[in-house]
């Protein structure tokens, strides 16, 4: 999807380049940029789990450590940009559109769908994450109301809030988003980053390689045990405060998976199984907070890519 720019200006060309090196299909300058590994905005909450921590605090520290809003949408700004840039040298002429474009532009659009899930499941930091959050809703209740979808309409408004969270959205100034520097080149492995199409192999071989569904979905299943394991303790304790951290982090990642198996694309019936399975998981827990919930139905229910679609 595209969020931060609904309807994008696409770009003439930006000349020649200086090395006038050979491109590829992608855009990108040929054999000059080595490989480099991709990581979107849910997969990075994995690399803030410590193995080596107890379990208390090795999730406590995935909710106290989870990422800037405003970072988050930078690179989903970023790649709206660089989504819009090959699309516009395919219909100028520059590149032919074949299995490789399509390839780099599928990969594009999953990381700005990844960064727009995180969006919702992700509670804002301080007061520059809530206008980052309150910016997104506000443009997703744009894409709503200029869709003839009841059901993304009804989505969106169980996402977004009712009239008064509306109103209070309209309040906040716009954010003040950083611009995103492509720094996929030097981010270390796990870390999110804003990929440049000059790493259009990579995004390509991380496309190709896909993801395991079904370790996922175990490892979500088992998050939640552990969650409903916390809750029954939290409920005997004089503090039951000193679980929240936990427990909050432990949701995070849980749901987290449970985006990404409903963004990718299935590669089977199998994993078409897999992905219907997530609905009815998340159904029954309600004690869970309603955006993370809404937040997997949204992404089933609006990716090009979920749902075996």
């Amino acid at each position: 999807m595209n969020i931060d720019n609904l309807q994008p200006t696409l770009p003439h060309s930006d000349g020649p380049d200086q090395d006038e090196c050979p491109r590829d299909a992608a855009g990108t300058t040929c054999g000059r940029l080595p490989l480099v590994p991709v990581t979107d905005d849910l997969e990075a909450l994995e690399r803030l789990i410590d193995d080596d921590a107890r379990p208390l605090r090795r999730f406590a520290a995935i909710w106290q450590d989870r990422p800037s809003l405003v970072a988050i949408r930078a690179r989903a700004r970023f790649h709206t940009d660089e989504l819009g840039r090959l699309l516009g040298q395919v219909r100028e002429g520059q590149i032919t559109s074949n299995t490789e474009v399509l390839s780099c532009a599928r990969a594009l659009a999953l990381l700005i769908d990844c960064a727009n899930v995180a969006t919702i499941l992700i509670a804002p930091r301080d007061a520059e994450d809530h206008r980052a959050l309150a910016g997104f809703r506000r443009a997703l209740r744009a894409q709503a109301r200029r869709s003839r979808d009841a059901a993304l309409r009804h989505q969106t408004d169980m996402i977004c809030g009712g009239a008064l969270v509306a109103m209070s959205d309209q309040h906040l100034r716009q954010p003040r988003l950083p611009k995103a520097s492509p720094d996929g080149l030097s981010a270390r492995t796990g870390e999110a980053a804003a990929y440049p199409l000059a790493v259009a192999r990579s995004l390509q071989l991380w496309l190709e390689t896909g993801i395991d569904p079904a370790d996922g979905l175990a490892g979500a299943r088992a998050l939640f045990a552990q969650v409903d394991l916390w809750r029954r303790v939290q409920r005997r304790l004089t503090d039951p405060g000193l679980l929240d951290a936990a427990i909050s982090g432990a949701m995070l990642l849980a749901y987290a998976r449970l985006a990404r198996l409903v963004l990718w694309p299935a590669r089977d019936a199998d994993e078409v199984a897999i992905q219907r399975n997530v609905l009815g998981l998340i159904a029954p827990r309600h004690r869970d907070p309603e955006h993370l919930r809404t937040g997997i139905e949204w992404a089933a229910a609006c990716s090009g890519h979920g749902m075996g679609r």
